[in-house]
């Protein structure tokens, strides 16, 4: 009996004083709790943080760019991430016209531009087709690019950041995209078809093993903000020293072209103590940082116009604002909400709030032709499938996607330059634990708790033990007293009986035992069929460029963005420009043409090089295609409008 109840103290009690320090396995790191629940062998990688440039520049506003090299020996270039594309662009150098100048644009733009790639003279280059690009054509943007594999690395130097070999660059001819983009997206690119898939920047980092989870974090930057606060572009992480953590989850749509897709619920203009209503009917809008505006419904447009004084300018369709105008809004220094959720009905909401100083821009060539002025950055879009958030929203909003779960999430920026980087890696695979309301927490057993528990009930084995050896130290006396004639029988008291174990009085004590919460020894609550209350606490320590490994992504309840909603036409990945395209003839009413198309492009030894001036586009008039549930990280990707079906001179 001693060496049993010995057993068991070791067993059951020092176990659980151990586990009992364990430090807590949820953390609330965005908008809800992520809990990660990593076995003994498991360490995440280090999230991969991108350089900033330090440059602030543009033609449509002041942004933070990023440094990538790309080729051997190897050309650095500044770039901006986008969001919303999987591949490298560079701005080609062969081209007499990379530098627009009939637009106003210097004839030594390259360093405006970001620096200039030429492939001919890096001895990776592999050459490819020449393909329209396809990025953001729905709303009006144009290019074309000499797309090739060669080598891309982060960063200034080789020690800036990860080099990969054999990636997808384009050098590209476009007015458009005033500077070359590094695509975050995972999905894979086809140049001839389905059959030889090739893999984006962000999906080899997580293949190679670089990174433990295809998860991407970016804001934009904010050069308004204190000393100027550049981007931050996280691969397998974030950043939790960069944002106000919130409780609402945002689940991606089965489109991959345009998947990081929120409910705008409404938006409100404060200036003092008023509040003006800009929006109030729910829209769909896709995060999406290759343009800088906010592309919003007609009617929303004309709100913004009453409440500021704005005025659209039809050459450029930009609202282009004078210097009385400009002061009169620095005075007014409103303050506008965006309320967003996930789906248009029902379900928590998170208020995203954007200074006047975020729409403060100031336009140049070949953005605007010929002159400079500030404008106001929204833009009237009649089709309800491409409302759009752009850079102007990201300068106050981080951004966290996590693709294995098909899940994102939007906080607001926190600006703290007194504030050390807390970064986090985020693991492959998140079990969520949904809160019973957005205002409540749950409540994790301490470890005092858990000893207390396991104290109970060893003091209860105890006593059951105690109760057992009585019981069988009364029955082997009793036959031996039996067999004594001399021992007169002893009658018990009928109205008083002891209980055995397995009796009802037994069953009680040991309901009651079983009453307590159940607890696995690693110190996790084990999951009831109910949901669980998960305690999210405030931001921890920080950590000078430290990672803390194994912690959680907080962004998380499980809903789904009903599809229908979208009000989108399914059609599978193969179709390329049929009946829903036709060929642009003549500029959308108040859009600018940010872009031209090339009528050839020959190659860089030539002696001659054509004008890229004046082609038209394919456009979409169909909705974009959903295929809801049957995407993957995978799944190729048929670039809409672009190089699938279409090759220069045709």
């Amino acid at each position: 009996m001693r060496a049993l109840v010995k057993k068991l103290l070791c067993s059951l009690v020092l176990p659980a004083l151990v586990r009992g320090n364990e430090p807590a396995s949820i953390e609330r790191g965005l908008e809800v709790e992520l809990v990660e629940r990593a076995t003994e062998n498991t360490t995440l990688k280090a999230p991969i943080i991108a350089e900033p440039s330090e440059y602030w520049e543009g033609d449509d506003g002041q942004w933070s760019t990023f440094a990538i090299r790309i080729g051997m020996p190897p050309t650095v270039l500044r770039v901006l991430p986008v969001t919303s594309w999987q591949e490298t662009w560079a701005i080609w150098n062969a081209p007499v016209d990379h530098c627009n100048v009939s637009a106003g644009v210097p004839a030594d733009c390259g360093s405006l531009r970001g620096g200039l790639f030429d492939n001919s003279s890096s001895t990776t280059w592999r050459n490819e087709q020449e393909q329209f690009l396809g990025l953001d054509a729905d709303l009006g943007y144009m290019g074309e690019g000499q797309y090739g594999f060669d080598t891309v690395g982060l960063g200034f130097t080789n020690t800036s950041g990860p080099t990969l070999t054999h990636q997808i660059v384009s050098a590209i001819v476009s007015d458009s995209f005033w500077f070359g983009i590094l695509g975050l997206g995972f999905q894979p690119t086809n140049f001839t078809g389905y059959g030889d898939p090739q893999p984006s920047f962000a999906d080899t980092l997580y293949s190679n093993g670089s990174i433990s989870s295809m998860s991407w974090s970016y804001t934009a930057g904010a050069v308004y903000r204190l000393k100027s606060v550049f981007g931050n572009l996280i691969f397998g992480g974030y950043d939790a020293s960069r944002f106000t953590p919130n409780d609402v989850r945002f689940t991606m749509t089965s489109d991959n072209l345009r998947d990081i897709v929120v409910t705008i619920r409404s938006i409100t203009a404060t200036t003092g103590q008023e509040n003006t209503t800009l929006m109030s009917t729910p829209e769909f809008a896709f995060i999406n940082s290759s343009v800088p505006e906010l592309w919003l419904p007609a009617n929303v447009c004309q709100q913004f116009e009453t409440a500021f004084n704005l005025t659209l300018d039809p050459a450029s369709g930009l609202y282009l604002v004078d210097n009385a105008t400009h002061d009169s809004l620095l005075n007014m220094n409103p303050n506008i909400t965006l309320t967003l959720a996930n789906e248009k009905t029902g379900g928590p909401t998170i208020d995203i709030v954007l200074p006047y100083a975020s729409f403060d821009l100031q336009a140049s060539p070949p953005f605007l032709v010929n002159k400079t002025s500030y404008y106001f950055p929204i833009r009237s879009e009649s089709d309800d499938t491409l409302y759009t958030l752009g850079r102007t929203f990201l300068q106050e909003t981080y951004v966290t996607t996590h693709y294995e779960s098909r899940t994102f999430n939007v906080s607001q920026c926190v600006f703290d330059d007194t504030a050390s980087p807390q970064v986090i890696a985020l693991p492959a695979t998140l079990t969520t634990s949904s809160s019973g309301s957005s205002g409540s927490s749950s409540k994790k057993l301490s470890g005092g708790a858990i000893a207390g528990i396991v104290i109970g009930a060893l003091v209860f084995l105890l006593l059951l033990c105690g109760l057992l050896f009585f019981c069988l130290r009364r029955r082997k006396s009793e036959p031996a007293e039996a067999q004594d004639p001399s021992t007169p029988p002893i009658e018990i008291d009928p109205g008083k009986r002891i209980e055995a174990p397995g009796s009802a009085q037994a069953s009680n004590y040991a309901s009651e035992a079983d009453g307590q919460e159940k607890v696995e020894i690693q110190g996790n609550p084990i999951m009831h069929p109910q949901e669980l209350e998960a305690e999210v606490p405030g931001a921890g320590p920080s950590y000078a460029r430290g990672v803390v490994e194994g912690r959680a992504m907080s962004p998380i309840r499980e809903q789904k963005t009903p599809m229908a909603e979208l009000g989108v036409e399914e059609a599978g990945l193969g179709e390329g420009h049929g009946a829903g395209y036709r060929e642009q003839e003549s500029p959308r009413s108040g859009d600018r043409e940010r872009g031209v198309g090339v009528d050839n492009i020959v190659s860089p030894s030539s002696d001659t090089m054509p004008s890229v001036m004046g082609r038209g586009r394919p456009i979409r008039t169909s909705s974009p295609t959903v295929s809801e549930s049957t995407w993957s990280p995978s799944t190729p990707v048929q670039r809409r409008g672009s190089k699938f079906e279409e090759r220069f001179g045709d």
